[in-house]
């Protein structure tokens, strides 16, 4: 597991919008994916508002759970567990050398910072602070928004 793809990339890949495309190629590229706690909260939490939203059916939002069991099941998503002291330590880290310039939420940190731990190389989003985050602590982006690769800048 090298690619460590952002809860909102994950959701593009059950719900179709305009990134889902860009987002299933990225996922079929990386073959199996890592999937941690974050992850399990916010996909099931993005399907549930999208049942809030009138945007689907409580039916449509059980497949898509459905899907995304099958999807652990056959070992596409591989549950991880994290150290979470560590991620959040490394968050801090990250807040302290990016924050000001890229703006990046906390929950941003976070993801990157589990990408780190779980010792992935690439980092595939949508999120322009997330991706400037990722990119300059050394990862290889993927912005499924423009479907490109760009390496890192190691520092």
């Amino acid at each position: 597991m090298n690619t460590y793809v952002d809860s909102s990339a994950l959701v593009a890949v059950y719900v179709p919008e305009r990134f889902s495309k860009a987002a299933r190629s990225a996922v079929r590229t990386a073959g199996a994916i890592p999937f941690n706690a974050l992850h399990r909260l916010e996909v099931p939490n993005a399907f549930e508002q999208l049942v809030g939203r009138g945007v689907m059916t409580r039916d449509e939002c059980r497949a898509l759970q459905a899907q995304m069991r099958d999807d652990m099941d056959s070992q596409r998503l591989m549950p991880v567990s994290m150290d979470v002291d560590r991620v959040f330590t490394q968050a801090g880290e990250l807040s302290r050398l990016y924050t000001a310039k890229f703006l990046a939420r906390s929950l941003d940190l976070l993801h990157v910072a589990a990408a780190h731990v779980t010792l992935c190389a690439t980092f595939v989003s949508a999120d322009d602070r997330q991706l400037a985050v990722a990119k300059a602590s050394g990862l290889t982006t993927v912005d499924i928004k423009r479907r490109t690769r760009q390496p890192s800048r190691r520092r």
